[in-house]
C-alpha cells in the first residue's frame, strides 16, 4: 500500500524529535548545540522535499478525467465535509475547560490538509481511490484549509 515510505518519514521524525526518547534522541536532549546543528542540516532538505512533494500531488490528479458534473464528487465532498468540521469540533467538548477554549481548540484542528494530502495521494497511487473520490477529498482538504484559518481569525477578533 506504499506505508513503508510514510512509516519510514514518521519513524525519522521521531527519532530527530527532541521530545521523543531515542538513544538518537538522547543526544539531541543532552547537547542543545548539536540538536540546533542537526536541526540547520536539514532544514535544506526539508525546503527541497516539502515543495515536491505538494507538487507531485497536484500534479498527480488529472482533473480532465473527472466528470465535474457528477452529483457523487459534490454529495461525497459535502458530507465529508460536514464529517470532518463536525467530528473536529465536538472532540474538544470532551475534556473540562471554558467553552470558548474548546471552540478555539476545535477550530484549530480542521485545517490538517498535509496529513490528509498524504493519505489521499497513497489511496491513489495504490488505486484504492477513484479519481472522483480523490478529486472529493482534494477538494475538502483545500476548503478545510484555506477556510479555517478565516473562521479561527473571526473567531478571535470577536472574542479577544
Amino acid at each position: 500500500m506504499g506505508a513503508p515510505e510514510l512509516l519510514g518519514g514518521f519513524a525519522a521524525g521521531l527519532a530527530l524529535s527532541r521530545r521523543f526518547f531515542l538513544p538518537f534522541g538522547t543526544a539531541l536532549h543532552a547537547d542543545p548545540a548539536f540538536a540546533d546543528k542537526i536541526e540547520a542540516e536539514m532544514r535544506p532538505i526539508i525546503h527541497l522535499f516539502t515543495p515536491i512533494f505538494f507538487v507531485m500531488v497536484g500534479l498527480s490528479l488529472n482533473l480532465r478525467e473527472i466528470d465535474w458534473g457528477s452529483p457523487f464528487i459534490w454529495l461525497f465532498s459535502f458530507l465529508l465535509m460536514i464529517a470532518a468540521v463536525v467530528g473536529k469540533l465536538v472532540g474538544p467538548w470532551l475534556i473540562s475547560v471554558p467553552r470558548q477554549t474548546r471552540w478555539v481548540i476545535g477550530t484549530a484542528m480542521i485545517p490538517r490538509g498535509e496529513v490528509g494530502l498524504v493519505f489521499a495521494e497513497l489511496g491513489r497511487e495504490s488505486n484504492i481511490f477513484t479519481n472522483e473520490v480523490y478529486a472529493g477529498l482534494i477538494i475538502v482538504i483545500a476548503l478545510t484549509t484555506l477556510l479555517a484559518p478565516i473562521a479561527m481569525k473571526k473567531f478571535y477578533s470577536r472574542f479577544s
